[in-house]
């Protein structure tokens, strides 16, 4: 019995050791650490899976494709299955790409959009450490990941995200990230075959 004892105790202190909490200097290294990593990166692309879960939905809605990422603030999502359409974050507005077709976004509040797009691109770059303005961020050790917990404080972003969990691996670059809304549905992305400043054709960030 005392054996099994000890062995429980070993266990949960290695879970421990595993999700730790970063300190304050621990957290402020790894914000510096990600921002030199991000200012090495003129563009990233990558495979992804999402998944979207609902309550009101009985199975979880999967979908794949591929990301490419520019700096300072270009963004595209390709979908390739199960539908083939295309997301644009260009210039502080949002294309969408469907059946040859282009359709621009009304953003309506262009402050808010504006934010958004910073989220979305952060999110990707891990600029978004860096917006302390927007958003209250804490760290953990998660596994082999650096987990951050990404928390809005602007009321407009609070109202469609309570919630991001970025996981970073231990390259610093970025391999999930969970978008959770308000009601306890999330967007899941998880990401890889990460490739970094290799030419990127001037025609994919391009909409007619």
């Amino acid at each position: 019995m005392r054996i099994l004892k000890f062995i429980f105790i070993l266990f949960s202190c290695q879970l421990f050791a595993q999700n730790a909490t970063f300190s304050t200097s621990e957290a402020k290294a790894f914000k510096e650490s990600v921002s030199s990593k991000a200012e090495t990166i003129e563009n990233l692309q990558a495979d992804f899976k999402q998944l979207k879960f609902m309550k009101t939905m009985e199975k979880t809605v999967e979908s794949d494709g591929h990301i490419w990422y520019a700096s300072p603030g270009k963004l595209k999502w390709s979908y390739t299955s199960p539908y083939d359409y295309e997301l644009l974050f260009k210039d502080s507005s949002l294309y969408i790409i469907e059946d040859g077709k282009t359709r621009k976004m009304n953003t309506g509040n262009s402050e808010l959009f504006e934010k958004m797009g910073e989220l979305v691109a952060g999110s990707f770059n891990g600029r978004i450490l860096e917006m302390d303005e927007l958003f209250k961020t804490d760290f953990a050790k998660d596994g082999k990941f650096v987990k951050a917990t990404v928390t809005p404080k602007d009321e407009n972003l609070a109202e469609m995200f309570s919630e991001i969990l970025i996981f970073f691996n231990a390259e610093k670059y970025i391999e999930k990230v969970k978008l959770i809304e308000p009601s306890g549905d999330y967007t899941e992305i998880k990401m890889s075959n990460f490739k970094t400043n290799q030419k990127i054709p001037a025609s994919v960030f391009q909409h007619k």
